[in-house]
């Protein structure tokens, strides 16, 4: 009698604990889905932001780098050639306008965003992002940008500075140069102290003008392989 109720106790006791395992391993499905539900959601969100950021910076590149630059390395051979050679100057004032945007983009790539990226790999977030080619390409394109800004340290030259300090710079009137600064510049450009900032300047203009189609193509994959996989979800 005795060893029947204890057999009875010992089957429901066994029966209380897998009911209670059973509960928890639901729960934990159900923890493990809604979790799961939130990441994609997340994943989704990121992967918009990562497109728009990328697209924004296509735009820049096109806009403000891409069709300034050529202006940027004109001006910086204009003032090579005129620091190194005995040429005759007709226009001055066209002239030295014309040496003084050499001093554009010298901040090069630090102008483009990077915010979406550095939220994801500062709160951990990048992991939840579940394509591996997305991953790759996302970390090499932003790791691309911030190589770029080693290089402005590399070339830093300081042009913007010592023109700035040869003349007076206003954006309403960006084209004046009163005429003691015209004959200072034509002076201060023949010395060696500038033909040494303008061969840095232009060491890192050719180097953003070889690496800035590239980051485009890059970007313009990223936000194919994104439209994708946003499709597919």
């Amino acid at each position: 009698m005795e060893k029947n109720k204890f057999s009875k106790y010992l089957l429901y006791a066994i029966g209380e604990i897998v009911l209670v395992v059973i509960g928890i391993l639901i729960a934990l499905s159900i923890n493990s889905w809604n979790q799961d539900r939130i990441d994609k959601k997340s994943e989704s969100q990121y992967l918009q932001d990562l497109k728009k950021e990328i697209q924004n910076n296509n735009s820049v590149l096109d806009y403000y780098i891409k069709e300034r630059l050529p202006y940027k390395i004109e001006g910086l051979l204009t003032a090579k050639k005129y620091s190194e050679e005995n040429i005759e100057i007709k226009d001055t004032i066209a002239f030295l306008n014309k040496v003084s945007k050499g001093g554009m983009i010298t901040n090069g790539l630090g102008i483009l965003s990077r915010n979406t990226f550095n939220e994801l790999v500062s709160t951990g977030n990048f992991q939840i992002i579940s394509t591996d080619s997305i991953k790759s390409k996302v970390k090499n394109y932003y790791w691309g940008l911030d190589a770029d800004a080693d290089n402005v340290n590399t070339y830093k030259s300081d042009i913007t500075t010592f023109t700035s300090g040869l003349r007076p710079y206003n954006s309403s009137n960006p084209d004046y140069i009163s005429k003691y600064d015209r004959q200072e510049m034509m002076i201060a450009f023949r010395s060696v102290e500038f033909r040494k900032i303008i061969d840095l300047e232009l060491s890192y203009a050719y180097s953003l003008e070889n690496k800035m189609d590239r980051i485009v193509e890059q970007g313009l994959e990223i936000i194919a392989l994104i439209e994708a996989e946003l499709n597919d979800k």
